[in-house]
């Protein structure tokens, strides 16, 4: 038996094509072929585009939250400030044990706070910040019994001696999600904003631009072991400040932090001298981890 010969046109007007009698009978396993090779045509640019899709920043994790009551009190220790004696702390622990909006307190040392903190800045590769020798004073961290209970908490202890500051921690949302926090350059004169200044920015000052932005986030897309890059907004920035403060309101000048996660936390170590000189970004600080 010969086998069945594909003629694709012809000058011989007795001899019929080939491909049509083929083509007719089997027109089934074309129609399946084509499917199939439409199929894989969506397939891959489906797949291009959810892959261009993964590296987007993403929203926040869409999680439960529940309500802080946590706030803390740092006694005076900072550097060209008189730090606060063994017997002034004693006096402020005694003084928020002693009040009845206060379920809880714990001393934490600022040395130990400080070391954490040098520990955390070492991990994103930041060398100037982990071998800071900067002091801090000791805080005494409080839970309240409301929330609306801080005012009055933070009116008494900010008249005991050496009280630097009384304030709300906030949620520790990001704790577990990303090893590092990108704050950008804001509209804001209030701002240690000399790091934004320091940068070519071509011509842009106060708020980080769109360009900017981008260019960060083509730049994380290099560093190995980026898993995810998280944006969040200013709607989620006061999503969580308002669980420690209910009387929170829109910071018009806060321009959204990037969150970075990655695969191996060892290798975030790349990202602070990457991306800190980089135009448009604030600071590179280590998300530390929950307690």
């Amino acid at each position: 038996m010969e086998p069945e010969e594909l003629v694709f046109g012809g000058d011989d007007p007795g001899h019929e094509p080939g491909i049509g009698p083929w083509a007719a009978a089997h027109t089934k396993l074309l129609a399946v072929c084509a499917a199939v090779l439409v199929a894989l045509g969506l397939a891959g640019a489906g797949g291009w585009y959810l892959y261009e899709r993964s590296w987007l920043p993403q929203p926040p994790p869409d999680v439960a939250l529940s309500p802080s009551l946590e706030f803390a009190v740092t006694m005076c220790g900072c550097d060209g400030l008189t730090a606060a004696t063994v017997e002034q702390r004693q006096e402020a622990e005694a003084m928020l044990r002693a009040l009845p909006e206060v379920t809880s307190v714990e001393v934490r040392s600022g040395r130990e706070l400080d070391d954490q903190w040098r520990r955390g800045y070492a991990r994103i590769g930041d060398t100037r910040q982990a071998e800071s020798s900067s002091l801090s004073g000791d805080v005494l961290q409080g839970m309240l019994r409301r929330a609306e209970d801080f005012p009055a908490v933070a009116e008494k202890m900010r008249s005991m001696p050496r009280v630097y500051t009384v304030w709300r921690p906030g949620v520790s949302f990001w704790a577990g999600r990303a090893e590092a926090q990108i704050s950008l350059c804001r509209n804001d004169s209030s701002q240690n904003v000399s790091e934004c200044q320091k940068t070519q920015r071509a011509g842009a000052t106060g708020m980080v631009t769109e360009k900017e932005k981008a260019a960060i986030v083509a730049r994380l897309r290099d560093l190995p072991g980026v898993e995810t890059i998280y944006f969040q907004d200013p709607g989620h920035y006061l999503k969580l400040a308002k669980l420690s403060d209910p009387k929170s309101e829109m910071d018009e000048t806060y321009p959204g932090s990037f969150y970075v996660k990655f695969s191996d936390p060892a290798l975030a170590r790349t990202i602070a001298p990457a991306i800190g000189p980089m135009p448009g970004v604030l600071t590179v600080r280590p998300v530390m981890p929950e307690e």
